[in-house]
């Protein structure tokens, strides 16, 4: 049976999280109380700390025995991503978090498959989400109000999450219709070729286009690497431009990692190669 995993720690976060599955529950959904806290909880869990940081390579201790908060966080982010990953009862997953359980639980999240419902309520949702989704569809909810206990707005903000998540478990997608996927890579200056192409392809393969920001590439990638995409044609490699002469919306230097590695047909050009992309004059190099 599928179940809402609905993620905290309960050690710090318990009466929230235990408020959370309970309004998830209420809405007729399977939950599974998951604890990534790294002391003792304060309410009932389903999965313990210990059992997901069990997972972790070095084992349980590798996590609990930590007195570094910093240290003992990080670890939990790894057993928690390889937990959810042995997980094949995952319907969805919710989280609850301050800083240290946003980057624990986020990091869980981001190993899910694309398309998996995913929802974090987080105190660091209304400012820069990018470290902490990346290039996954994690839905970054605000807390509003710190998680120090209940009060009558986080009920509500809560209750709204949970009827979210259990709306998005309830009814997945409908699966594709067996076109292959091809990824096309898009920018501004580029969008009168990409579209064209699109358009002649779409009656035989299911067109993916990227905008090419950085996230658009590495989350191309993504699906290559995953074998979800069938080949690539990467008119727009501006990506590169900004990595090679400090722009903000690089590639990493694995941009065409995953071509290489997967052998996928690949058309490629060198759209929006002659520009390098800044934001306000401050973030425009003194170099320039």
């Amino acid at each position: 049976m599928k179940r809402v995993y609905v993620v905290g720690t309960a050690d710090t976060k318990g009466e929230e999280l235990a408020f959370l599955a309970d309004a998830v529950a209420a809405t007729g959904a399977a939950v599974a109380r998951i604890d990534v806290g790294t002391r003792n909880p304060t309410v009932p869990v389903d999965v313990s700390a210990e059992e997901v940081a069990g997972h972790h390579p070095g084992g349980s201790s590798a996590v609990l025995s930590i007195d570094d908060r910093g240290t003992a966080v990080a670890a939990m982010a790894i057993a928690f991503t390889r937990f959810v990953e042995s997980r094949p009862d995952i319907a969805g997953v919710i989280g609850i978090g301050g800083g240290g359980g946003t980057s624990i639980i986020t990091s869980g999240m981001r190993a899910l498959p694309l398309g998996l419902p995913k929802i974090m309520v987080s105190t660091l949702a209304s400012g820069d989400t990018a470290p902490y989704v990346d290039v996954s569809d994690i839905v970054m909810m605000p807390s509003v109000t710190d998680m120090a206990g209940l009060n009558r707005l986080s009920r509500v903000v809560l209750h709204n999450a949970a009827q979210a998540i259990s709306g998005m478990a309830a009814k997945p997608a409908e699966p594709p219709d067996g076109r292959p996927s091809i990824g096309l890579t898009m920018f501004g200056v580029t969008t009168p070729c990409v579209t064209s192409i699109a358009e002649q392809l779409r009656s035989i393969y299911d067109c993916m286009v990227f905008h090419a920001t950085g996230t658009g590439g590495r989350t191309m990638e993504k699906l290559a690497d995953s074998g979800l995409l069938s080949g690539v044609i990467d008119i727009t490699t501006t990506e590169v431009c900004d990595l090679l002469f400090g722009g903000v919306l690089p590639a990493t230097e694995d941009r065409f990692g995953a071509i290489a590695r997967t052998r996928l047909p690949y058309v490629g050009s060198v759209g929006a190669l002659d520009m390098v992309n800044f934001w306000a004059p401050p973030t425009i190099s003194e170099r320039y």
